[in-house]
């Protein structure tokens, strides 16, 4: 099965359905899932699964990322391979909340990472000695493999040390030679390197007033869910015959 995953705090429960929308409209997907922090109020389809993970027990309240101008719900996204609401997947796509799928990326799962714990674009610009560091606002992570041991590792490390930009920080440093880098056609920001084919659109950088108001994201929050489950069933037919 195809997993996809979203996490946000409340202020951004429309944002995050409307993210998901895009990607069910655009993709084979299977199941996605929401992390939230408490009640959800959105309407969502029957493939969509809200996860209320306020009740948390990786990071406690004193962790050294915690209190930082980024939501723990970030953090929570280095712990998917331990979490025993996805126990049964092996690989799951995981992306922002201010990203929008304008084409099919239904290949995005057949990523080579067997031997890679994730796959995401890279940030040139954040790159140093050789290291590929990547933009993690949509990763392909192989929770199979971080189940090695890793994905306990990069909570350890979240809990004792504070990261500018926490666990995108972590998974960079402490994965390096086991990253395969996503083509940035399927994560175009500002900080990823140019393309001229933009599969996923990733406002990295905008304030969110701002690219809530973008017309990409326009489209998609005034697209009715029954022409988004329409266009997914066509792409199921499509690419699995």
């Amino acid at each position: 099965m195809k997993h996809a995953l979203y996490s946000g705090s409340e202020n951004l429960y429309t944002d995050m359905a409307v993210a998901a929308k895009s990607l069910i409209a655009n993709s084979d997907v299977d199941k996605v899932w929401l992390l939230t922090e408490g009640g959800y109020n959105c309407w969502l389809p029957d493939m969509c699964e809200v996860v209320d993970v306020s009740g948390q027990e990786y990071f406690p309240k004193d962790s050294a990322n915690m209190n930082t101008p980024f939501s723990y719900l970030s953090l929570m996204r280095a712990a998917l391979a331990l979490m025993p609401e996805l126990a049964d997947v092996d690989r799951v796509l995981s992306l922002d909340v201010d990203t929008i799928c304008m084409r099919n990326v239904s290949d995005v799962w057949d990523m080579p990472i067997d031997d890679c714990y994730f796959s995401a674009s890279r940030e040139d610009s954040s790159c140093f000695k050789n290291m590929l560091y990547c933009n993690t606002g949509v990763t392909l992570y192989n929770l199979e493999k971080l189940r090695d041991g890793k994905a306990a590792e990069v909570v350890h490390a979240l809990n004792v040390r504070r990261y500018p930009n926490i666990e995108q920080d972590v998974f960079s440093f402490l994965c390096q030679g086991h990253i395969h880098d996503m083509p940035s056609e399927y994560n175009a920001t500002n900080f990823t390197d140019p393309t001229d084919v933009i599969r996923i659109m990733h406002f990295a950088g905008f304030k969110t007033e701002v690219w809530r108001m973008r017309p990409q994201v326009e489209m998609y929050r005034e697209m009715p869910w029954s022409t988004a489950l329409e266009l997914h069933e066509k792409r199921v037919r499509k690419n699995r015959g």
